[in-house]
């Protein structure tokens, strides 16, 4: 979804885009890649200005057994780790690599703000998370190049990510804040997603991690009521925690129940504007998208 939101972006300003797919490739400007081998025909990435990685299997799609914990390790820090390793390869690789990361590697951090350079947290995420930005720092290391990492939280845009599921509930009436509803909810637009990355690209000095996540974050009660509101149903219930981890495990905390309150100081004072910075103008536009 991020990916085919920014290589349009790129393209609308004139940028040529070459999407590495691990289907055949079928267009000049796809090229085939496996996120074991790497990239095959890597002469082809040849004069590359810049590289976005976005690979990774989706975090919160079902409980983290042993073997969705390998996937969801393998998906992102042995992908990247062969992306990078491709790359370097080349005679002349790319200056620039820009990635995303999870503000998941915070841990739960209650109503206490977070910057950009606060240490991680503990558990599960929080390492997948430090693996995860350490794999794409290995291109400054082996190319030489500037690296960013955005970290993101809930994606929202009318065409996937985490907004169709959250709308499913409260079409049908009984949708509700999860947990206590006092944990800060991390969430970012798609079109500030994208507008995000291309500031990453475009800013000489932009490096290391930047919290992705809008400067004014309100708690997940509050954010769910603005749904609420924008759809005209009262929001009067609640997911309990104890439910949702025996449904999911630590999932549950890791992604639903867990306070992150991050500030996105680094790129504000690169100079990033936010088009969306309020969650209920946001879930209004969304709702007319899907045409509810």
């Amino acid at each position: 979804m991020i990916g085919t939101a920014l290589a349009a972006a790129l393209a609308a300003r004139g940028d040529r885009v070459t999407v590495l797919t691990r289907k055949p490739a079928s267009r000049p400007d796809l090229v085939r890649w496996d996120p074991v081998r790497g990239v095959a025909k890597v002469r082809r990435l040849e004069g590359l200005d810049a590289v976005v990685n976005l690979t990774g299997a989706p975090l919160a799609t079902r409980p983290w057994t042993g073997p969705r914990r390998r996937i969801l390790v393998d998906s992102r820090v042995a992908a990247t780790e062969a992306i990078v390793g491709s790359l370097a390869r080349l005679d002349d690789p790319p200056g620039v690599f820009v990635g995303v990361g999870t503000l998941g590697i915070y841990g739960d951090r209650g109503d206490a703000w977070i910057d950009d350079d606060d240490a991680p947290g503990e558990g599960f995420l929080a390492e997948l998370g430090m693996a995860w930005e350490g794999a794409h720092q290995r291109a400054a290391t082996e190319l030489g190049a500037r690296v960013a990492v955005l970290r993101l939280g809930i994606c929202l845009s009318s065409g996937g990510g985490g907004f169709p599921s959250i709308m499913g509930p409260f079409k049908h009436g009984f949708g509700g804040w999860l947990g206590s509803g006092r944990q800060f909810t991390a969430w970012l637009s798609l079109r500030d997603t994208v507008g995000a990355l291309l500031h990453l690209l475009d800013t000489p000095g932009a490096a290391g991690p930047f919290n992705g996540n809008v400067p004014d974050p309100v708690r997940n009660r509050a954010w769910c009521e603005a749904l609420g509101h924008v759809l005209d149903t009262q929001v009067m219930t609640h997911a309990p925690g104890w439910a949702l981890r025996g449904a999911l495990g630590e999932l549950a905390d890791a992604i639903f129940l867990n306070s992150v309150r991050a500030r996105p100081r680094k790129l504000l004072e690169t100079g990033y504007t936010f088009v969306d910075p309020e969650v209920e103008a946001v879930f209004c536009r969304l709702v007319t998208e899907t045409g509810l």
